[in-house]
């Protein structure tokens, strides 16, 4: 993680980039709560990710979901290191990234 924080700049821009890696789609509260990071912090490396091209933004109901963004140039690259990155990681850390995705509660309005 060390190596990888150094090259992204950011542990939370890492966590957040390895954690979509393995789920390819998230959203900010499931972020905060999987990694067990503050809330703007998140915001904040999704915000700089968006605007590097790095990952794209869909509303789905009043939920923001976050992917890769196809069209980003380094991808492949990128999650070629992620791969590699995650393997280097200790069984604890590596826990961290494998839990059971949570399911967003749904709206109860109709």
């Amino acid at each position: 993680m060390k190596a990888l924080r150094s090259l992204i700049g950011s542990a939370t821009r890492a966590k957040i980039l390895l954690y979509l890696s393995v789920y390819k789609e998230t959203y900010p509260r499931e972020l905060t709560i999987n990694l067990k990071l503050p809330l703007f912090g998140v915001q904040t490396q999704l915000k700089n990710l968006m605007k590097g091209g790095v990952v794209t933004v869909k509303k789905e109901a009043n939920r923001q979901m976050f992917s890769f963004n196809p069209d980003y140039e380094l991808r492949k690259e990128l999650l070629s290191l992620l791969k590699k990155a995650m393997l280097g990681l200790t069984e604890r850390d590596r826990s961290l990234y494998l839990k059971p995705k949570l399911v967003p509660r749904s709206s109860r309005k109709s």
